[in-house]
């Protein structure tokens, strides 16, 4: 069976709401580099969707060092 359309990504950063449920997606990587590259910015909350599994920046940081 073939599914049309680009094939998903494993890494996308969403930014956060104020209830810290992620609303906006702010990109979308392949690597734990590019998702490290990413702009982040001081005023705003982020949670990283990783397989399918919302982490906050330091349970990622954490996950990516074991990942490796």
């Amino acid at each position: 069976m073939k599914i049309e359309g680009e094939m998903m990504k494993r890494f996308v950063v969403y930014r956060t709401d104020i209830n810290d449920d992620p609303y906006e997606r702010e990109g979308e990587y392949d690597t734990i580099e590019e998702v490290k590259a990413h702009k982040w910015r001081l005023d705003r909350h982020y949670k990283i969707r990783v397989d399918g599994k919302f982490m906050t920046r330091r349970e990622f940081d954490n996950w990516a060092k074991s990942a490796k």
